[in-house]
């Protein structure tokens, strides 16, 4: 009788030491298990982005900046344009009015040499009509000295022989007026030879008037010529720098755009700050968890939607500085963001 209480109270001794070696080891488990994951799940920090955060005003400020900018190099690119276009169109004009001297020039040296033929032509002229006044005059001489002996001797009335004079007198004023259109002609035919050796460039001809004229223009077209020539090629140069300006700003303004603080210019943007220490488990789908004091107690808060690009240095979950990457969040409780520290892990 006395060992059936014995072996009833042993029973009950081992069922209690077998439910206490099983919590032991269930807890035992929980707790490695638990110490696996906080060594394999990635610890972020949470940061909480608004329209009205101090970081996304100064973003703001500076695409404002990079923008005036923008706009102000585009306004210098369009102000060149307009200047090389001028400079083009004055160019041209230039070159046209250069034709046009170069042109009036030779049609000058072809008027001399017209001129200088026209009064040859005319002194040989005047020099064939000289020989035969002269042939004339000896003729007309002639018959007025016999008209005056007939006149002595009776023969002829006072009125022929006063004709005979009169046609000898006409006939030295014709010569005369042959000798001065000759002296006139042989003058301007000096001149006309004399302006065709200027026109010519001969050494030994003095330069007229007009081909100091010309050339004067002419030199003063090349300086002008030339100094437009040295403007466009400034402008182009000037434009080439503001080319590579405008690219340049355009990939900041880019790269500002893609940064997530941009993004919380028009609306809140949840995000975690991953130091490289912990990125290697943090990529787009994995959990975000929330757990308690970080380790205990992980809850499924939300995932992870992408890893932007570019390194930043910030204070790590355990608040020391540290590099690293943002990661923007698609939290399912937003009060998560909250937290001092968030767990990502991969295949929750």
């Amino acid at each position: 009788m006395s060992t059936e209480p014995a072996a009833h109270a042993t029973g009950s001794t081992r069922l209690f030491a077998a439910l206490v070696l099983a919590t032991v080891v269930t807890g035992l488990a929980l707790v490695g298990n638990e110490i696996y994951r906080a060594v394999t799940d990635s610890f972020v920090a949470p940061i909480i982005l608004t329209p009205d955060n101090d970081a996304v005003i100064a973003s703001k400020l500076s695409l404002s900046q990079l923008q005036a900018e923008r706009a102000k190099v585009a306004a210098e690119m369009t102000g060149i344009d307009e200047d090389l276009a001028a400079s083009d169109q004055a160019a041209g004009r230039l070159e046209s009015l250069r034709a046009a001297v170069t042109t009036s020039l030779a049609w000058t040296e072809g008027l001399q040499r017209r001129l200088a033929k026209k009064g040859a032509v005319d002194v040989e002229a005047l020099d064939r009509q000289a020989t035969i006044l002269q042939t004339m005059l000896t003729d007309q001489e002639r018959i007025t000295a016999a008209a005056e002996r007939n006149l002595k001797a009776g023969l002829v009335s006072t009125d022929d022989h006063q004709r005979e004079v009169l046609a000898l007198n006409q006939l030295r004023v014709t010569l005369l007026e042959n000798r001065r259109s000759h002296a006139e002609h042989s003058a301007e035919l000096d001149l006309a030879r004399l302006a065709q050796d200027s026109l010519s460039r001969k050494q030994s001809a003095p330069a007229m008037p007009e081909r100091i004229v010309r050339e004067d223009q002419l030199v003063r077209i090349e300086l002008e010529l030339l100094r437009l020539g040295a403007e466009q090629r400034a402008r182009k140069a000037s434009r080439r720098l503001d080319v590579e300006k405008l690219a340049k700003v355009d990939e900041l303004e880019r790269q500002l755009k893609a940064r997530p603080i941009f993004r919380a210019i028009e609306q809140s943007v949840d995000l975690a700050f991953v130091p490289y220490t912990q990125i290697d488990g943090v990529a787009p789908g994995a959990a975000v968890l929330e757990c308690v004091w970080g380790l205990f107690h992980c809850r499924s808060a939300g995932t992870v939607r992408e890893v932007v690009p570019g390194e930043v240095i910030l204070p790590d979950p355990w608040g020391n500085q540290a590099r690293g990457q943002y990661a923007i969040l698609r939290l399912e409780d937003r009060e998560a963001a909250r937290a001092r520290t968030l767990r990502v892990r991969k295949g929750w």
